[in-house]
């Protein structure tokens, strides 16, 4: 076969120089893939790459709001600019902006690759931009080196920098206007200290205790086959904290706040039950002035869709939802029927009333760093006088610990 071969060669120059050819370009196509061969091994074994894209969208907002907050990568000078909107509440970026829900901007490193020192190892970055049948943005974060910490890092930095910004926000729900069955963020406030909040001596420790062995006792519950919930009843004067309260228990927690009231003309029976089965998880249900329930049903002109049995129905349906807290206030506890505020349906009950000496000690603290100041005004006012909001109006007044008690004489019988 061989020299059969051999004699073809020779007898057919035109095939053997077509052989020839042949070989010469395939020697040409695989010298020209030598570098990327070269490249494609060189990178398995010596570069440690970390690639995302927008289909994953909580984890590519995440790092690319990260790279905001790092100066080297928002300092590239090829960047993008992203808007977050901080309200979902609204429909419209202008009904943002009249309710000062005003967006935040994050620049990040633009289409292209990038070259750049991150904390204190050399990387590099393309950004990719594909239009197919939609847009694929793509990121890849290379690095020398195989191990991958310094990537992982990268990733759990950007996560706990995102979970951080969440965490310092509180979201407050309402009712949605458009979605009987539904809730809507009204707002994303920022967190309110529960330090903040200057109760009677023991009353925070008390109730944040109670809530803390709550949550604690899941399994305990589910062995005793009890449902997991809890209720609070806040009663007290206006201006005495109640609703502060809540929110600054929520802040404390890390939970989102549902605030409804009970004689809004668009509750009835249905929808009361479908919101109070929809809270989003990790949430705090708030129940204000649960009272003019009560007032407006006694009313003949009232015009309530709400009945009573709708409403306990639908708050003991809130006991299969896991870990519920239902929180709810009034200033007359009075009025409130009994079967409402009954043990199962209330666990726990506190009275905000107004200030005695610690209250006021305290509050004055807040305002002015003057202990003998603070002790002087706490002893110069009558306790019981003045509600927690009151005090506060008129600290805020006052630019020094020293003229801080004129705010506080009664008004004479003229100027009244």
């Amino acid at each position: 076969m061989f020299e059969s071969l051999s004699a073809l060669f020779a007898a057919n120059q035109f095939f053997s120089g077509g052989v020839v050819l042949g070989a010469l370009g395939l020697l040409a196509v695989w010298l020209r893939d030598v570098p990327r061969h070269f490249w494609s091994v060189f990178k398995r074994n010596f570069i440690s790459t970390l690639t995302f894209d927008n289909r994953d969208e909580l984890m590519f907002a995440t790092l690319v709001e990260y790279m905001n907050a790092k100066d080297v990568l928002r300092g590239i000078n090829q960047f993008t600019v992203r808007g977050v909107r901080q309200s979902s509440a609204y429909s419209s970026f202008a009904d943002d902006i009249r309710q000062g829900a005003y967006p935040e901007t994050y620049l990040s490193p633009g289409e292209g690759f990038h070259i750049f020192t991150l904390d204190g190892r050399f990387m590099w970055m393309t950004r990719e931009l594909q239009v197919v049948q939609t847009v694929l943005e793509k990121i890849t974060l290379s690095t020398f080196g195989r191990d991958k910490k310094p990537l992982e890092e990268f990733i759990r930095a950007a996560l706990a920098h995102r979970i951080s910004r969440e965490l310092n926000k509180i979201a407050i729900y309402v009712p949605n206007p458009f979605n009987h069955s539904d809730w809507m963020r009204a707002k994303l406030g920022n967190n309110r200290k529960l330090a903040s909040i200057v109760l009677k001596a023991g009353q925070t420790e008390s109730i944040l205790a109670d809530l803390s062995r709550f949550f604690a006792s899941r399994d305990r519950y589910e062995t005793l086959g009890i449902p997991w919930r809890r209720g609070y009843l806040l009663y007290g004067s206006p201006g005495t904290g109640k609703t502060s309260l809540v929110t600054a228990i929520a802040s404390e927690l890390s939970l989102n706040v549902c605030s409804v009231s009970l004689a809004s003309s668009g509750l009835n029976d249905d929808r009361v039950n479908a919101l109070l089965s929809s809270v989003p998880p990790r949430s705090i249900i708030l129940i204000e002035d649960i009272d003019s329930f009560f007032r407006q049903r006694e009313q003949a002109n009232a015009q309530m869709k709400l009945s009573f049995s709708g409403f306990i129905n639908a708050l003991d349906g809130v006991a299969s939802h896991e870990g519920s807290v239902v929180f709810m206030t009034t200033n007359f506890p009075e009025l409130i029927d009994d079967a409402v505020i009954r043990s199962g349906r209330v666990d726990f009950r506190m009275e905000l009333s107004r200030c005695d000496q610690h209250q006021l000690r305290h509050m004055f603290l807040k305002f002015f760093d003057a202990p003998a100041a603070a002790e002087a005004f706490a002893s110069a006012l009558e306790p019981g006088r003045w509600s927690p909001a009151e005090v506060q109006e008129r600290l805020l007044k006052a630019t020094d610990a020293q003229s801080a008690l004129q705010y506080f004489q009664p008004v004479p019988a003229a100027a009244a």
